[in-house]
């Protein structure tokens, strides 16, 4: 039989247009087609934007082998596609990927910034030695050599890390569902700044971990939203944290946390009136731990706290409370307590390590 020489096939556009047809018979993924179309008719057959074009009218039934691309309009930029479209190519994309798209047109910044994106966490670790970023799983890590910072692996500058920082914070509609600032004490001032500057007015944020001076502590809480914050831990002197401790956002988050290497029990009655709270202390006396059951049980809100002491003073009770006591084979030992007036009962549990849970039920 006659082989028609495959140059011959390659001029004829009706040849090409009835492969393109078998391709989307086939049924598999466009640039799969693509790749088998060029191995039965060569790589200079027709180019990836021509093979797309008749496919998809192809797909869509529109079979007319008449049909010349030149007729149409001509072929549009990515930008100029509609913006239902280019709202639905960016929903596949990560959070900081929409980060660089809106980076590289006024067009694209505009469609990114309607849609609300969320980070499941941004990260900021400073100590004297090294400062890390990270914003979900891109990490930004730098070395600190007599005030200046390199990162690791890449020739770079801090500035790069702030300035990334700041555009993430910059998206009108941004969701963080947990964020970490822990800051080193009273180095690198002017750089601090600059990061407490990228702050939005009101970030929205589920769970915010603070260890700064208290000023700073103050500035990070009061960008954030109260009604949206749910967990909030702390660090710092709790005499200092006072202000923190009367505002909105404390009073309002479900779980609070203060981890303090400066507290002692003589701080407990800055959490009588919590619903939850996870406090660590250096000391504490037995009498201190009855007055905070004794205070609590007066909030009709409060429904659980962790208190971990690293020393226990056991004085004799000056106002013993009525409870009943079970131990535990591991020797733990679970407290009850009735509280007055109510059908409800305090679960106080004891663990051999120090640590106290107090829980309402």
């Amino acid at each position: 039989m006659h082989k028609i020489p495959l140059e011959l096939l390659k001029a004829n556009t009706n040849y090409l247009k009835s492969c393109i047809i078998h391709e989307v018979l086939r049924e598999e993924p466009i640039f799969d087609c693509y790749c088998h179309f060029c191995e039965k008719n060569g790589e200079d057959a027709m180019s990836y934007s021509d093979f797309e074009y008749y496919y998809y009218r192809f797909y869509s039934g529109d079979v007319d082998f008449e049909h010349e691309r030149r007729i149409d309009a001509e072929e549009k930029t990515l930008t100029e596609l509609p913006v239902e479209i280019l709202r639905m190519v960016t929903a596949y994309l990560e959070p900081e990927e929409r980060v660089d798209l809106s980076l590289t047109s006024k067009k694209f910044k505009a469609i990114v910034d309607t849609e609300p994106v969320t980070f499941k966490q941004i990260v900021v670790v400073w100590t004297p030695d090294v400062f890390r970023l990270l914003i979900n799983e891109n990490s930004f890590e730098y070395k600190i050599d007599n005030d200046r910072f390199s990162r690791i692996y890449w020739d770079e500058n801090l500035e790069t890390a702030l300035d990334r920082f700041a555009q993430v914070m910059k998206h009108p509609k941004l969701r963080v569902d947990r964020i970490n600032l822990v800051l080193p004490g009273d180095l690198f001032r002017e750089e601090r700044e600059l990061l407490l500057k990228c702050l939005p007015h009101s970030l929205h944020v589920k769970t915010a971990v603070i260890e700064g001076n208290v000023d700073e502590t103050l500035t990070i809480v009061s960008h954030l939203k109260p009604c949206v914050l749910k967990n909030i831990a702390l660090g710092g002197c709790p005499q200092k944290l006072a202000p923190v401790f009367e505002s909105a956002h404390w009073k309002q988050a479900e779980q609070t946390y203060v981890l303090s290497t400066q507290m002692t029990s003589k701080s407990f009655p800055l959490f009588y009136g919590f619903r939850y709270f996870h406090i660590n202390v250096m000391s504490m006396e037995f009498n201190d731990l009855h007055l905070l059951i004794a205070n609590i049980v007066k909030n009709p809100s409060f429904q659980c706290c962790t208190v971990k002491a690293a020393t226990i003073t056991a004085h004799e009770l000056e106002e013993p409370l009525p409870m009943e006591r079970r131990i535990e084979n591991d020797g733990n030992v679970i407290f009850y307590y009735r509280i007055p007036n109510s059908k409800h009962y305090l679960e106080i549990y004891k663990e051999n390590d120090g640590v106290f849970t107090i829980r309402r039920n």
